[in-house]
């Protein structure tokens, strides 16, 4: 006659010669389930890690973006700055030339 295999349950200890899936006294199953917890920590270490590398990769791109911007603003600023003083120049000159000098009655 063949035997039921003695096992110990690992969640209550005690020892049952059942060979279903489920311990007879505390209705758990026999395997244990170690690494989920462990697991589901590492998955979710490594996801806070890619998330909070993502962000400090955005905040990089966009600091140098403002950066970039600021540059631009400043560069584009300098040539109307410089356009305008020529405009301002060329219209006195045209306007010194059209006007007649003005006399000074005595």
């Amino acid at each position: 006659m063949d035997q039921p295999v003695q096992r110990v349950c690992p969640h209550c200890a005690r020892i049952s010669f059942e060979s279903g899936a489920r311990c007879p006294y505390c209705g758990q199953g026999f395997r244990r389930r170690t690494g989920l917890v462990g697991m589901g920590f590492l998955l979710f270490l490594f996801a806070a890690v890619v998330l909070g590398g993502m962000f400090l990769m955005l905040v990089a791109a966009g600091n140098e973006a403002d950066k970039k911007l600021d540059r631009e603003v400043s560069r584009v600023e300098r040539n109307l700055d410089q356009q305008f003083d020529q405009i301002q120049g060329s219209v006195r000159e045209e306007l010194d030339r059209r006007l007649p000098e003005e006399t000074a009655t005595p």
